[in-house]
């Protein structure tokens, strides 16, 4: 939160009072969209539509959430992959993004650096526990801190190499009727 608490060099005190009520007004208008916006999605059945694209090898569809508010665009469009009959696609940047109701995945994969920095353009390695290659995500298809993975029930282990190199390993159970959240948090 910004506040105004002394007034520039510069300014009267009249422009600056006048800015000072601005401001204000300006922050109850967003806080009171902000509780709208809440109820609105919250009440709102969410449809998901799929739409095959012309695009590389491995990037067929496009995949469209509806945004809760009326607005411009009333839809996110996210490219949705496909490799080896396992989808997967990115998403999670800016605050719109985070608060969308997106499809039921079995697998979420979320990426941090450090203790708060959410992370994008992480590679993955997907493996069955056998050591079997079933999924290789390069970094420019995740262009969010979160990964969605299409994936059938089993026990997988997933590696994830951020830019710098640096790789986290993970053994992970997944069920097709739940969502298994997974964090990588990069140092």
């Amino acid at each position: 939160m910004i506040a105004i608490s002394t007034k520039p060099t510069g300014y009267s005190s009249t422009l600056f009072n006048f800015y000072q009520a601005v401001w204000r007004h300006v922050r109850h208008v967003a806080f009171s969209c902000s509780i709208v916006m809440w109820v609105l999605s919250s009440s709102v059945a969410t449809v998901f539509s799929v739409t095959t694209v012309e695009a590389s090898s491995h990037h067929v569809k496009v995949l469209e959430i509806p945004l809760a508010a009326e607005g411009i665009p009333k839809t996110l469009r996210f490219p949705l992959y496909e490799q080896q009959s396992i989808q997967y696609f990115s998403a999670g940047l800016g605050k719109e993004e985070r608060s969308l109701t997106y499809p039921p995945y079995p697998l979420k994969l979320i990426f941090v650096r450090g203790e708060r920095a959410f992370l994008a353009g992480v590679s993955i390695h997907l493996m069955n526990e056998d050591g079997t290659l079933r999924l290789k995500i390069p970094g420019e298809d995740v262009e969010g801190p979160w990964l969605f993975i299409k994936i059938p029930t089993g026990t997988y282990v997933v590696s994830g190499t951020d830019s710098n190199g640096t790789s986290i390993k993970k053994t992970i159970t997944v069920q097709t009727d739940t969502t298994t959240v997974v964090h990588f948090r990069f140092p």
